[in-house]
């Protein structure tokens, strides 16, 4: 059966410390100043063992408002709850707050114990009983048994002890293969033994000798050993009170909220994107961009709630909004979250993280980032990968880049992002031996992109064998990496062909016309009888009727695109079989010389530097030629 921890909630002594004591021998009060005081300031922890021989972990929580905080942190891991009011007293103040505090957490499990039975008659009994019916109703507590007992003289103890057996043989299934996850509600250090460190594991399952990775912090440790229930075991699972034994970090190295669990599972966390309901009971409307308390796991932090769609949110409305912390903590998706005011301080409302790390989102975009969020909060983790990639993430992401937004292990991720795949919803990309996810709608639009403007350029340039692959990349705006990706498949499925680094759409070939046919012949015979003094561009355009300066570039372009010109400059052509006829000149010169001076090039072809020069650097380009320091050149091959 799968493991489940027990905690309390209730007013300021109304008796929690003192029934657990009855239930289970065990003092969960553990701080001097809590002996002294008689109160529970922080969190106590104990274990029972219940007739079903079933035995469970306990978190008692302080009742004082002034702990409440601590009461957060506690409550956070629990899976039932112990809903404690004293029959002398009644529904108190915190009564009411740990009752929403448990509600906002989810809680979905629990019984109400009424204590301190022996200091009333049956008759006050009854009335208290209708009065916690009546603060109940429409709760998660509102059908569950309520409980009278006697911590002093154990009346109602057994009845109790049978209520929660009988709570606890009703399953709750515990996730048990997403990476585990303690968050940390107690650091203390032994002698021989080192740094420990106790909480309710939420996921998955530790063993001695895991590595692990602290978060925030990013602090690298091992798990030297493990308690469950105060007794050593080689491993915990989800669901069980747990105390860890750390290697090779200090205790003044941690803080409580910190989470230990396998290296990269989580996220550095200052703002997320998150699901939040103002409590109906809140005492006034909650501003935009407000201070506030924000509690999850076991961490307390400020922050301010950025909200979307409103200045203000107001007693009992829900919206979706933007946290930013001022400090770094580490959450995941559907994670649940508490949010206390500034001052005074109260709880007034929680929810769920859905994005964390989330880019802010431009006016324009909220309306669909709104749905977006409505989409996931509701959804699974198919819609939180769709929503990551379209709005809150980079619109293609590696598998392992997804997981630690979610908590989750690559496989888990993997098995999503197959059944993503098997319904169109996303391309796959092998990328480095990892799957690249990308989303269809972003794929579609790039390839629709890519499309226009290949046919674009060869409406443009219809004697133009191609868009250079970098000028399309750089136009459509993606990674070197992923267009050469996105390239490959568009050439698989028959949308574009290469030659060199030039991109074409799939089966396109020059055409000319007679008369194009014709203005090609005539540039060439310029060139060919210019030999190595070739015209200009300019005055190639003049040998032709005016307004052909376009189509004559184009049809220059497609020479040299064909090989039967070769550029040697911005403005300067010469034809192939001038510059072979010059590259065997110069052979021959090395064939009694060591080297060649610009001069000596310049003569041997009877032109002038404004050509020679050009020229040798272009044989200098295609590594026939080398030139030193002092400008001659050599023979290379």
């Amino acid at each position: 059966m799968s493991n489940i921890i027990l905690g309390t909630a209730g007013h300021i002594d109304h008796g929690k410390t003192t029934l657990i004591k009855a239930l289970t021998g065990i003092n969960t009060d553990r701080l001097t100043e809590e002996k002294k005081r008689g109160i529970t300031i922080d969190l106590g922890f104990a274990h029972l063992l219940l007739p079903s021989g079933r035995r469970v972990g306990i978190v008692d929580v302080p009742g004082h408002e002034k702990f409440v905080k601590n009461m957060v942190a506690g409550a956070g891991g629990i899976d039932m709850v112990l809903f404690i009011v004293a029959a002398d007293e009644g529904v108190m103040p915190q009564t009411q707050e740990h009752l929403n505090i448990l509600r906002i957490l989810n809680i979905q499990r629990g019984l109400t114990v009424l204590t301190k039975k022996d200091m009333v008659d049956e008759e006050w009994i009854d009335l208290v009983i209708e009065d916690v019916r009546e603060e109940v109703k429409g709760t998660f507590l509102e059908k569950a048994p309520m409980i009278p007992v006697s911590s002093i003289t154990g009346d109602g103890i057994q009845e109790l002890l049978s209520a929660i057996d009988e709570m606890y043989s009703k399953e709750i299934l515990k996730d048990v293969k997403s990476p585990f996850r303690l968050p940390i509600d107690r650091i203390f250090t032994m002698p021989g033994i080192g740094t420990l460190v106790t909480g309710s594991l939420l996921f998955g399952t530790a063993s001695i000798g895991d590595d692990v990775e602290i978060v925030p912090k990013g602090k690298k440790s091992r798990i030297r050993g493990i308690e469950v229930h105060g007794k050593t075991a080689n491993q915990a699972e989800g669901g069980q009170r747990t105390a860890l034994n750390l290697a090779d970090v200090k205790v003044e190295d941690l803080d409580r909220g910190d989470v230990v669990t396998k290296p990269g599972t989580l996220l550095p966390v200052t703002k997320a994107w998150v699901y939040f309901r103002l409590l109906d009971d809140a005492k006034k409307p909650l501003k935009n961009r407000e201070r506030i308390r924000f509690h999850i796991g076991t961490k307390e932090v400020m922050a301010r709630l950025v909200l979307l769609d409103r200045d203000k949110l107001m007693p009992g409305e829900e919206t979706f909004a933007r946290v930013i912390l001022e400090d770094p903590i580490t959450c995941a998706y559907k994670d649940r979250y508490v949010i206390r005011s500034y001052s005074p301080i109260t709880t007034i409302g929680g929810g769920q993280i859905i994005y964390v790390n989330s880019r802010r989102i431009k006016r324009s975009a909220r309306g669909r980032a709104l749905q977006i969020m409505q989409d996931t909060y509701e959804g699974d983790l198919q819609e939180f990968v769709l929503g990551l990639l379209e709005v809150f993430g980079n619109q293609y992401l590696k598998t392992s880049e997804i997981a630690p937004y979610t908590g989750k292990n690559t496989c888990q991720i993997n098995q999503v992002i197959k059944e993503l795949a098997a319904e169109d919803k996303i391309e796959i990309f092998r990328i480095g031996g990892e799957d690249l996810v990308v989303d269809k709608k972003y794929y579609s639009e790039v390839t629709d992109k890519a499309l226009s403007l290949v046919k674009n350029y060869h409406e443009k340039y219809p004697l133009g064998d191609g868009i250079v692959r970098e000028e399309l990349r750089s136009r459509i705006k993606i990674e070197f990496l992923i267009f050469g990706n996105f390239l490959n498949r568009w050439i698989n499925d028959g949308l574009f062909e290469t030659s060199g680094n030039i991109v074409k759409r799939k089966g396109f070939e020059i055409k000319l016309s007679k008369g194009q046919q014709d203005v090609s012949d005539k540039i060439i015979k310029l060139y060919d009888e210019a030999s190595w003094s070739p015209p200009s561009i300019n005055e190639v355009i003049s040998t032709f009727p005016s307004n052909r300066d376009k189509e004559i570039s184009q049809m220059i372009l497609k020479l040299t695109s064909d090989g039967r010109l070769i550029k040697l400059g911005e403005e300067l052509y010469m034809t192939k079989e001038w510059v072979e006829q010059a590259i065997k000149l110069l052979r021959k010169h090395f064939e009694n010389h060591q080297e060649l001076t610009a001069s000596e090039f310049r003569n041997m072809l009877g032109t002038t530097r404004k050509y020679a020069i050009p020229l040798l650097e272009y044989i200098d380009s295609i590594k026939i030629t080398k030139r030193q320091s002092d400008g001659v050149r050599h023979l290379t091959y």
